[in-house]
């Protein structure tokens, strides 16, 4: 008897929020930071930055259930928040699906 493994792939696109600050007024590094999230983790997820100045992102993120989009999610965040905290700062964040579920993380 032959079992049939379906792995589909699916994608939900996001909008994220994203503010990256230092941690005191005596280091550098906050716009270092942000270019390096942007290279580094949200370069990824076919990033869109809304406007030249500003602090959101269009991301469609791949998945195949939900808790694989948690966990997705979830690695992505602490991934800019390790890049940040290299630079000495620190990040605020706003995710919210664009398909009208209401999810936030």
């Amino acid at each position: 008897m032959e079992t049939k493994e379906v792995d589909e792939k699916k994608s939900l696109k996001v909008n994220l929020w994203l503010r990256v600050e230092r941690n005191n007024k005596f280091v550098r590094g906050k716009k270092r930071a942000r270019e390096e999230i942007e290279m580094f983790v949200l370069s990824r997820y076919s990033m869109k930055k809304l406007d030249k100045d500003s602090w959101e992102y269009e991301l469609t993120i791949p998945y195949s259930s939900d808790e694989d989009l948690d966990e997705t999610i979830y690695d992505m965040l602490d991934e800019m928040a390790t890049t940040a905290d290299l630079r000495n700062c620190f990040i605020e964040y706003d995710l919210r699906a664009l398909d009208d579920s209401d999810r936030s993380w």
